[in-house]
C-alpha cells in the first residue's frame, strides 16, 4: 500500500524525535558518567585533608576544646546562640587560608571547588533533643553553594567525667558528659556546567551534525520528489495538450480527404498541407522549449486560412469576422491556431449556430472578441471553466465530448504573453470571450 506525502512527513517526524530521544538519552548519561568522574577525583582529592591539619589550628575542631564548650553548655555558662557564635568566628579565621589550600588543588586542574563542614546538632548523652540545633558552620571556603554534594558524614563521640564540690560539703561527685556530635562535609564545584560542556562539546557537536544531516537529506528527498512530481505532471500535460491538439487537424483532414476524393480541388490541397504543418509543429520536441517571443507572429493570412479550415470542417455555422484585420497578431502560428480553434470549437460543441469574431484596436490592446449563440453557462460555472480537466455537467450538455483543457490551454497561451482573458455568459443566451493581447 503507497503511503501518502502527508504519512511520509508524519513518519519523518516521528522517526526524528525517536532520534532526537535517544541522542539526548545518550548526551544525558555521558554527561552523569562526566560528572560522577569529576566528583569521585575531587572526592580522591579531599580525602586527604584531615580535621588535625595545621590548617585548621585557628578553627574550633579541637576535641578538647569543643568539648569544654559543651560542658559549659550544661551547665549554662554559655547559650547555645553563643556556642554558634562562636562556631562562627572560628570558621572566619579558617576560611582565607582553607580557600587558599582548596584553590592550590583544584584551580590547575580548571576546577572551581567551594568546600564547607556542618554539625547538624549537638546531642547530650541520649536525649532525643539536640542542645543546640543546626547546621553549626564548622569550617567553609569562601563562595556560596546552591547545589552541594555531600563529600562525608560522621559522628563524633566525646566524653568526659568532672568532680563537683559543693561549698557546704566537702563531698564531691563526679559527673559524666558524654555528647554526639553529628557532622557532614559538603562540596561543590562553581564551574561543573562549563567543565561538563567543555567535555561534551564533541559529542554534542557530531550529535547536532547527525541532526543537521538528517533533516537536511529528507528535505532533498522531499524537494526531489516534489520536482519529480513536478515533472510528471509536466509530461501529463505535455500528452493532454497534443492529443487535444491533434484532434482539430486530424478532423479537418479527414474531410478534407472526404472531398478531395469527390473532386480535386487546389484549395482543398492548401488545407491539408497547412494541417500536415500543423501536425508536424505539434509534434515537434523543440516547440516546448521555445520561447513566445521566438517565433514570428501570426498574419492577417494566415488566420484567415485558420478560419477558413474552421469553416470547411463546420459548413453549417455562420462565421462572421469582422472588421477584416490587416495587423499581424503577436501570438506565434501555432498558439494562434489553438487559441482560435479551441474557443471556436467550444462554442459549437454547446450547440452555438453563428459565431461573430470581432477585433479593436485599442492603445496597448489589441482586443479579440469572440461571440456565439450556443446555450450559455451559468454564472456560478464561470469561475472553474479554465480550470484543467473542468466540465460543466448539466443535463442536457452532460454527454459532450472532450478532456475539459481546451480553455485551459486558451487561458496558458493569453497568460503566456502577458494577456488578458474574461467571459461573459447567460443561459439560453450565449457566451462571449474577450481576449486583451499586448500589441
Amino acid at each position: 500500500m503507497e503511503l501518502k506525502p502527508k504519512n511520509y512527513i508524519i513518519l519523518f517526524i516521528l522517526f526524528f524525535a525517536i532520534l532526537i530521544g535517544i541522542q539526548g538519552y545518550q548526551l544525558y548519561n555521558t554527561y552523569r558518567l562526566k560528572q560522577r568522574e569529576i566528583f569521585a577525583d575531587i572526592k580522591k582529592n579531599l580525602d586527604r585533608l584531615e580535621d588535625s591539619d595545621s590548617i585548621f589550628d585557628n578553627n574550633l575542631l579541637s576535641k578538647d576544646i569543643a568539648r569544654d564548650y559543651y560542658i559549659k553548655l550544661v551547665k549554662k555558662e554559655i547559650t547555645a546562640e553563643g556556642l554558634k557564635n562562636l562556631y562562627k568566628t572560628h570558621a572566619q579565621k579558617t576560611s582565607a587560608e582553607l580557600t587558599k589550600y582548596v584553590d592550590s588543588i583544584f584551580r590547575p586542574l580548571g576546577m572551581h571547588v567551594i568546600l564547607r563542614q556542618e554539625i547538624l546538632g549537638i546531642y547530650y548523652k541520649d536525649a532525643a533533643t539536640p542542645l543546640v540545633d543546626g547546621p553549626i558552620t564548622v569550617y567553609t571556603t569562601k563562595g556560596t553553594f546552591h547545589n552541594p554534594t555531600e563529600l562525608s558524614s560522621s559522628k563524633w563521640l566525646t566524653e568526659k567525667t568532672e568532680t563537683n564540690r559543693t561549698q557546704d560539703s566537702i563531698q564531691s561527685r563526679e559527673i559524666l558528659y558524654v555528647f554526639s556530635v553529628p557532622r557532614k562535609t559538603f562540596f561543590e564545584v562553581v564551574n561543573l556546567n562549563w567543565i561538563l560542556f567543555k567535555e561534551l562539546t564533541s559529542l554534542l557537536l557530531s550529535t547536532l551534525l547527525i541532526l543537521a544531516a538528517f533533516i537536511w537529506l529528507f528535505y532533498r528527498t522531499i524537494n526531489n520528489l516534489r520536482k519529480q512530481k513536478k515533472q510528471i505532471a509536466v509530461l501529463h500535460d505535455v500528452v493532454d495538450n497534443i492529443s487535444h491538439e491533434l484532434k482539430t487537424p486530424i478532423a479537418t483532414l479527414k474531410i478534407a480527404a472526404r472531398t478531395l476524393q469527390k473532386s480535386p480541388d487546389n484549395t482543398i490541397v492548401a488545407v491539408i498541407e497547412r494541417q500536415v504543418s500543423r501536425l508536424e509543429q505539434t509534434l515537434d520536441p523543440l516547440n516546448e522549449s521555445q520561447n513566445a517571443t521566438s517565433l514570428s507572429p501570426t498574419t492577417a493570412k494566415e488566420l484567415q486560412a485558420i478560419f477558413s479550415d474552421f469553416q470547411l470542417c463546420n459548413p453549417t455555422v455562420k462565421l462572421i469576422v469582422e472588421p477584416s484585420l490587416n495587423l499581424p497578431i503577436c501570438l506565434n502560428l501555432i498558439d494562434t491556431a489553438t487559441l482560435f480553434s479551441n474557443l471556436m470549437n467550444n462554442a459549437v460543441k454547446y450547440g452555438a449556430t453563428q459565431l461573430n469574431i470581432r477585433f479593436e484596436e485599442q492603445k496597448d490592446y489589441l482586443s479579440i472578441q469572440v461571440k456565439d449563440n450556443g446555450q450559455g453557462m451559468e454564472e456560478s460555472e464561470l469561475p472553474y471553466i479554465f480550470e484543467k480537466f473542468y466540465r460543466i455537467q448539466k443535463d442536457n450538455i452532460h454527454d459532450t465530448k472532450g478532456l475539459g483543457i481546451g480553455l485551459f490551454l486558451v487561458r496558458n497561451i493569453v497568460k503566456k504573453y502577458a494577456g488578458k482573458i474574461s467571459v461573459i455568459s447567460k443561459l439560453q443566451q450565449g457566451t462571449t470571450f474577450v481576449v486583451l493581447l499586448p500589441r
